[in-house]
């Protein structure tokens, strides 16, 4: 029964990613041409996306092998035969739920080692040499951690000119504010490796008041690279499921609405379930489909998941909006479909 399973599953899962990769390539295939990275890089950004395709395809290559043991089972006469010799029904179909729940682990655990690693690298290489925002990226009245202490508010930060225009710099302690530099400008020194404030002011607070010296030029405390100090959102598909809950209260901590991260963390758990329940869909579909011929069985699959991978998308959507609890929208498909599930198996699971 296994062997039945994985088998038309590692095709579907390898001509599902394909076909899915290629498509990604050829929307992006004009950033790529265009782009100053060399080929080595290029090579790289591709194989790195994978990860990432193989994994949102999975349900695919699920529901695909059920569709094709189970119609194979009965075009043979198996299923026939099993039901002459007294077997329960379900007790047939039961080890292809067992093969669709060792997916899920294997799908859970790729999307928590594999899948952020690969992701993260990939989108770095997007972002620095092959589809470089940063050259031409203007961030108008940004605020920004420096550092564990120093937090930094600018009007205009260039990130290619490494400029920020009307920088203030704090330093803060366990008591608050301890000192800023109020500058007109502040340019990045590569020599230095530090932004350096031109034409302001600095400011000591104490117990006493605060005290105020002028300054032509003054070397910040302030380390980080123009390019690393862009402002950027971490994408969820880059962190595990850890890392999004500790990136959520993270985020809550500083004041920011973190509604995203929380529908993210609840569908890092929903989306490896998603295996069992296009399993169980796919049984009594596969009754309903046994006469046909197994590229009936492929385009099924094929609508049927997109239709599942679309129902799933709502959720989330719905979830960041607010329409929905988080925990219900990552779930609400699996919700669904899975009750329709179960009424299939118990309309179409009879002796035939």
């Amino acid at each position: 029964m296994g062997k039945s399973f994985f088998r038309p599953f590692f095709y579907g899962l390898g001509i599902f990613s394909i076909l899915i990769f290629l498509g990604h390539m050829f929307d992006n295939m004009n950033h790529l041409v265009a782009s100053k990275a060399s080929l080595g890089e290029i090579l790289e950004y591709l194989w790195l996306e994978v990860p990432y395709w193989t994994i949102r395809v999975i349900p695919m290559a699920t529901l695909l092998a059920a569709l094709v043991s189970i119609t194979g089972f009965v075009q043979s006469g198996e299923w026939v035969a099993v039901q002459a010799s007294g077997f329960e029904i379900r007790d047939f179909w039961r080890p292809i739920l067992w093969c669709s729940c060792l997916v899920t682990l294997f799908s859970f655990a790729a999307q928590e080692t594999v899948l952020p690693a690969c992701y993260h690298k990939a989108r770095q290489i997007w972002r620095d040499r092959i589809h470089p925002e940063w050259e031409w990226d203007k961030y108008y009245d940004i605020a920004l951690m420096g550092g564990p202490e120093l937090f930094l508010q600018s009007h205009l930060f260039l990130p290619k000119a490494g400029s920020l225009e009307r920088p203030l710099l704090e330093k803060i302690g366990a008591e608050g504010v301890e000192s800023q530099l109020d500058a007109r400008l502040a340019l990045w020194n590569e020599g230095l490796g530090r932004w350096v404030f031109y034409d302001g002011v600095e400011r000591l607070f104490t117990q006493r008041g605060a005290l105020e010296s002028r300054f032509a030029q003054k070397a910040s405390g302030l380390s980080i690279p123009p390019r690393q100090l862009i402002p950027r959102t971490r994408n969820a598909d880059e962190m595990s499921l850890r890392e999004i809950r500790s990136y959520r209260k993270h985020m809550n901590l500083i004041g920011v609405e973190a509604r995203e991260l929380e529908v993210a963390s609840h569908g890092k758990l929903a989306y490896p379930f998603v295996n069992i329940v296009i399993c169980a869909l796919g049984i009594p579909l596969a009754l309903r489909l046994h006469k046909s011929p197994r590229i009936v069985s492929f385009c099924a699959a094929m609508a049927l998941s997109f239709f599942y991978l679309w129902f799933i998308e709502i959720g989330k959507t719905l979830g960041q909006a607010g329409a929905l609890a988080p925990s219900l929208a990552a779930w609400i498909a699996n919700l669904f479909f899975g009750s329709l599930a179960l009424w299939l198996l118990r309309r179409y699971s009879q002796p035939f």
